[in-house]
């Protein structure tokens, strides 16, 4: 009898948290796309009470405890975790400071030369314009709108700390990287291993950026620069005009089948650079990508994406908890491993060996930059975490000195001014970037294990789907992402097979 209790207990539950969690989307994919209605706070306020009825927590960890095994235990572990998250990111208090920084965000548009534009056109100067100048301009254009916002955010991280407390963690971090099976400091040695490399990385790439423009010193807004010299590939190589058709070539180069390839796109300028959403998988699964961008970095960009959408629409499993894993805490370090995975289809030499409009000395130089670029983004990434994990951790500190060390000791960069500490990401999404460091270090286990098991090359290679499909997506939600790489790779989660490929 506790088994159908347990199994009605949570039916009930997930069969009126569905709706909420496709409403939330739509609206989050609506903002996305720059269509009206896209305000989610009410169905926030309606998912939260869903969750915060007396008695919910108590009686979902009772059932848990009973030990039933099997998907059902599994679904009372997600309504667990989707219960916390929501006590604490869903609170009334926070999803009304949170939604106004939203939408400010959402409402900005920088200013360039005497008129607004959007972020397309600002990030593209801080990536390839020859200007210092404009390069450095560009690295401070949004500075208007996010130093007016860090007090609101230093309010928004001290609330999200005492409602993290409130249930028993140390700090929001913690709570947070607990649905990741990790800790604060299981982050910092992650951390500290991911950036054995990037010192000597970064100092070989000043010396090059030297080297080939004939300027003197070493700035934020030359990392961007050097990067971009460094590829050596036009973007008129990657045109925009057929951008989405050639990124779906490259997927189906491995195997994907034509059923994970029906999503919906919608073009907008948004500050993330690209999103995937999906508010039923496998069924409606879409994607929002730039308008008229094009360009290698564009390309990766929707690879990434559509390796999203490709994961969400191969899912098959009977609930809605199992199939949902791309809105339960626990997912964000798998989920953008899995978008870096199918990214780094754009780095096969064979998939740029396609491209026409390429020399061999162009993909030859790329490829030979290429093997060190992770260090790049890890370099980038940590600046980000220590930064935004420091918030958290003493909110009361100004962070521009310690944004300031770091950039020395790591980046080796001259005296220059930090930008403001708030971005998109650390108002709306809190926390999320340790998932993108996650993924670096993901992205080399996974290719390493599925050419274990499939052989081949890289790229194309018609199995790696499949293997995709088998290992990992099918499955939704139903496991825990770390203990399956450990179980698939035959090695713990960490830097090493990330040290391996750069070093």
């Amino acid at each position: 009898m506790q088994v159908r209790d347990a199994e009605r207990f949570v039916r009930s539950i997930e069969r009126r948290l569905a709706p909420l969690d496709r409403a939330i989307l739509l609206c989050e994919w609506r903002r996305a796309a720059g269509r009206p209605g896209g305000s989610a706070r009410g169905w926030q306020e309606r998912r939260h009470r869903l969750l915060h009825a007396p008695g919910l927590l108590e009686t979902t960890r009772r059932f848990r405890s009973a030990g039933f095994g099997g998907t059902l235990e599994r679904r009372l572990g997600l309504l667990e975790r989707a219960t916390l998250q929501s006590r604490v990111e869903q609170d009334p208090d926070i999803v009304r400071a949170r939604s106004q920084l939203e939408s400010r965000i959402a409402r900005f548009r920088p200013e360039w030369h005497g008129r607004r534009v959007n972020r397309v056109v600002v990030s593209t100067v801080a990536r390839t314009d020859p200007s210092r100048e404009e390069r450095r301009r560009a690295y401070y254009a949004e500075e208007p709108l996010y130093r007016a916002m860090e007090e609101d955010l230093r309010g928004l991280v001290k609330l999200r700390n005492e409602t993290a407390r409130a249930f028993g963690f140390r700090s929001f971090p913690e709570f947070v990287l607990s649905f990741d099976r990790l800790s604060v400091s299981r982050l910092a040695a992650l951390l500290r291993e991911s950036l054995r490399y990037v010192p000597a990385y970064q100092r070989w790439q000043r010396q090059a950026f030297e080297d080939r423009t004939g300027e003197r010193g070493w700035y934020p807004w030359d990392r961007w620069y050097a990067a971009y010299l460094a590829e050596g590939l036009p973007d008129a190589a990657f045109p925009a005009r057929e951008m989405l058709s050639s990124v779906v070539r490259g997927v189906r180069g491995w195997g994907v089948r034509p059923s994970a390839l029906r999503f919906r796109v919608d073009r907008h300028d948004l500050a993330s650079g690209g999103l995937c959403v999906a508010p039923d998988p496998p069924r409606d699964v879409r994607i929002v990508i730039h308008p008229g961008r094009g360009g290698w970095l564009e390309y990766c960009i929707v690879f990434h994406e559509v390796g999203h959408a490709v994961h969400s629409a191969s899912v098959r499993q009977p609930t809605h908890l199992l199939r949902w894993h791309e809105g339960l805490p626990g997912f964000g370090g798998f989920h953008e491993g899995i978008g870096e995975l199918f990214a780094s289809i754009a780095e096969s030499e064979r998939w740029l060996r396609g491209r026409s409009a390429l020399s061999s000395g162009q993909v030859a130089q790329f490829l030979a930059d290429r093997r060190r670029r992770p260090l790049w983004d890890v370099g980038q990434l940590a600046q980000w975490i220590d930064g935004e994990l420091n918030l958290y951790l003493r909110p009361d500190v100004d962070p521009a000195e310690r944004s300031r060390r770091f950039g020395r000791r790591v980046f080796g960069f001259d005296a220059f001014e930090p930008r403001s500490f708030v971005d998109s990401f650390s108002a709306e999404i809190p926390l999320y970037s340790s998932s993108y460091l996650f993924a670096a270090l993901l992205r080399p286990m996974l290719m390493q294990a599925a050419l274990e098991e499939v052989g081949g090359s890289d790229w194309p290679n018609r199995k790696i789907g499949p293997w995709l499909v088998d290992r990992w997506f099918r499955d939704g939600s139903s496991f825990d992402w770390l203990p399956r790489v450990e179980e698939v790779t035959g090695q713990p989660f960490g830097a090493r097979a990330f040290n391996e490929s750069v070093g």
